[in-house]
């Protein structure tokens, strides 16, 4: 177990993707003094580690749609967390879908307007989906997630099954004794914001699904925006899918339950049906957690110098992280030269 230090310059909460690419970002800019505290036995265990792995750039919001095009564009520099697939986008509101095309124009990412034969020359087995519109977007892909963690925390000190208790000025305490931190980043996930007083952030439960199917060969993953929103790629095992449903729920509370898998099946019964009648091969469920207006909580705190934020990734975590590390550790380096 590594040993606490009794100061260093730079504390971590939170070993997902949000502290790891933050630790990952302050070794580019040679920041080395600094440790991640993790309150789990292993790295991801909640929202990161139960990633879907889609890698997709074009997000709700110009800022999201920013930080996921240059993650991307970082992940495709290591092939072995980045598979090129492409993907498809579909709407049933035309509007909706002339706002996606006119933000893939603004941040320089290729798309192709498709009609419905064209989606459905990808995904057959969606027949019955309402759709207007889509886009296909050749440079999504998909994300090989736990190597992705592995990398981003390699060669940073990681003290893990450690949770902190308390946070002061300059001062962070866990449960295994305390140590002095010039900086803390608050990149805890579900629970940021708890330590410090700070409004928490809402989270959220969704669902995924493994089914014994077959995805046609090289078919993108497909996400349709609207409603009956529902995402499935092709998975070594079947069909991976997520209904898109959005439970509230307490931070770490992600167990699958019934009413998930009911809100699938009335999903495929209405678009899909000859994926609706495929056993279920493996479930799970992971947490989404946002800033109450959505948008990523990064950077330095108004108010508390030595506090940096990384929180609030609301999903787009195993995209953007690279390139939330990025933001937060010149945040982070500008807290430190003070």
């Amino acid at each position: 177990m590594t040993e606490l230090s009794e100061r260093v310059d730079v504390a971590i909460i939170g070993g997902g993707f949000a502290g790891l690419a933050t630790a990952w970002a302050l070794r580019q800019r040679g920041v080395t003094d600094m440790i991640v505290v993790e309150r789990e036995a292993e790295l991801g265990r909640f929202a990161s580690g139960r990633s879907a792995g889609l890698g997709r750039q074009l997000a709700e919001d110009d800022d999201t749609t920013a930080l996921a095009v240059r993650g991307a564009q970082l992940l495709r520099e290591v092939p072995q967390h980045w598979r090129e697939t492409g993907s498809v986008m579909s709407f049933d509101d035309a509007a909706l879908a002339d706002t996606y095309v006119a933000r893939a124009a603004k941040y320089g990412v290729a798309v192709e307007v498709l009609d419905r034969d064209g989606v459905l020359a990808r995904w057959p087995q969606l027949a019955e989906l309402r759709l207007v519109r889509a886009l296909a977007v050749p440079s999504d892909g998909v994300i090989a997630v736990q190597p992705l963690l592995r990398a981003l925390a390699a060669e940073t000190r990681l003290a893990l099954g450690t949770r902190v208790t308390a946070l002061e000025p300059g001062r962070v305490t866990t449960t295994r004794g305390a140590f002095e931190a010039r900086v803390v980043v608050d990149a805890s996930g579900a629970w940021a914001g708890e330590l410090t007083g700070d409004e928490p952030l809402l989270t959220y439960k969704r669902h995924v699904f493994v089914l014994e199917a077959q995805a046609a060969p090289q078919a993108p993953w497909l996400w349709h925006l609207g409603s009956g929103e529902i995402y499935l790629r092709g998975d070594a095992a079947g069909v991976l899918v997520s209904p898109c449903d959005a439970a509230r729920s307490e931070p770490g509370h992600q167990e699958p339950d019934l009413v998930g898998e009911e809100h699938l099946r009335k999903l495929l019964d209405d678009v899909a049906p000859e994926l609706a009648a495929a056993r279920i091969g493996r479930r799970w469920a992971c947490q989404r957690a946002f800033t109450p207006d959505r948008r990523m909580r990064l950077g330095r705190d108004d108010e508390r110098p030595w506090l940096v934020w990384a929180a609030g990734l609301g999903g787009h975590g195993a995209t953007a992280a690279p390139a939330v590390g990025e933001r937060v550790a010149d945040a982070v380096v500008a807290a430190l030269r003070g």
